[in-house]
């Protein structure tokens, strides 16, 4: 039946839900990289620019709460400024090769994993990324000093790229991960799937002993990948240009590459918190966190990560609360004098006729039936947030846009 909401032109439920869709634009690229220079290791020549960046580093840390290396990456990039009295540091800075002056990240993610690195010794490796920095720095040392290059190479790649050891598959998860899981709902997974893609970003084209045999670059090339989980267990692969969502957030050096994923069709299943996949003839196991997820190639350990680029709500059938709605048991839950609190920190107030009220913009709210009957959402500042009214004291959020998920008391 046609249905006219809040003046709107009259049209088909059908109608509306195919219009929300097709307004939704893809997101910007949000896989941007951030850096600094790190002082673990550095180098700095006698001249009267380093002797002077030097002192403002002293006073800034005798004066200031500032972290170091936050204040040697200020010090050297920040450019003069004569509204805060600041000169330039006028120094001229350099990087050394990232290979030869390594850190744990790439020792660990992409050294011990590329087979013609295998007789690369390192100058230095800065032991400062991953949380067992002692066990780490002892492998490191014994492999390169006590064997003198000629250690057990097992013994290093035990190690995972993330977090502990490595693990097969059968024994427990394909990796270290420690923390921050979720759980995993099937229905969710596939309910997600239907609104858009997981982006795998570096899918292994070929095993250690495959580049071995064959070092070309292309076997090198990680495979970018668009991965959707279906009912039943089935799993859809397709091509990061099949997807507009995720090509969108698609680094320009994917785009340009273009062409087919060089893995196609599998499986999935989840075993308690752990997503069990296959994908090509590889299997994998991976753990979520957040819009991640967070894989280990079981035949080696080697770290994949997929990011979920899709919408993480289902908003077409979403309106303002009405007067036949308000009298509902959720309804009645939210709203009230009473305010909440997000975060513990800013009130809220969800009024009866669909008025929401937050420290930052004027909203509205309303049910989500879609979700079932302890489900509203919160529109304000142009962002939706779907709520599970989990008591009448506790609402769990989660934003819309990316999946970051907080809690709302009552105060």
């Amino acid at each position: 039946e046609p249905s006219a909401d809040d003046g709107e032109a009259l049209r088909t439920p059908q109608q509306a839900a195919d219009a929300a869709a097709a307004a939704q634009p893809p997101p910007p690229r949000r896989m941007l990289r951030f850096w600094a220079r790190n002082s673990g290791q550095f180098y700095v020549r006698s001249t009267s620019a380093t002797l002077r960046m030097m002192r403002t580093l002293a006073r800034r840390m005798a004066s200031e709460q500032v972290w170091d290396q936050s204040a040697y990456s200020q010090e050297g990039l920040w450019p003069a400024l004569g509204l805060k009295g600041r000169v330039g540091s006028r120094v001229s800075l350099r990087v050394l090769s990232y290979a030869c002056f390594c850190n744990t990240k790439w020792f660990f993610r992409h050294l011990l994993n590329e087979p013609t690195w295998r007789h690369h010794r390192p100058v230095s490796v800065h032991t400062n990324y991953h949380p067992e920095k002692q066990q780490r720095m002892q492998a490191i040392f014994n492999h390169y000093h006590v064997a003198e290059g000629k250690g057990d190479w097992a013994a290093l790649r035990r190690w995972s790229g993330t977090e502990g050891s490595r693990r097969a598959c059968g024994g427990g998860g394909g990796g270290g991960f420690r923390g921050g899981r979720e759980q995993l709902l099937p229905d969710e997974m596939v309910e997600l799937s239907s609104r858009g893609p997981w982006l795998f970003h570096n899918l292994p084209p070929r095993t250690p002993a495959q580049l071995l045999a064959a070092p070309d670059a292309a076997g090198r090339a990680g495979a970018f990948a668009a991965v959707r989980f279906l009912p039943g267990g089935g799993v859809a692969v397709g091509s990061v240009e099949e997807e507009p969502r995720a090509l969108a957030a698609a680094p320009a050096g994917v785009r340009a590459r273009g062409g087919a994923p060089l893995v196609h069709g599998g499986s999935w299943s989840v075993e308690g918190q752990a997503l069990r996949l296959r994908l090509g003839e590889e299997d994998y196991t991976a753990f979520r966190r957040g819009r991640a997820l967070i894989c280990a190639r079981c035949s080696d350990g080697v770290e994949v990560f997929a990011r979920y680029e899709g919408l993480a709500c289902n908003t077409s059938g979403w309106h303002r609360l009405r007067p036949s709605e308000a009298q509902s048991g959720v309804a009645t839950t939210v709203a009230g004098a009473k305010a909440w609190r997000w975060q513990g920190r800013h009130d809220f107030t969800f009024h009866a006729d669909g008025r929401l009220d937050t420290p930052w913009h004027k909203g509205v709210w309303g049910v989500a039936p879609e979700r079932g009957e302890r489900f509203i959402f919160a529109r304000f500042a142009n962002i939706d947030h779907l709520l599970h009214v989990a008591d009448k004291s506790r609402i769990e959020s989660t934003r819309c846009e990316d999946g970051d998920k907080v809690t709302v008391s009552r105060w």
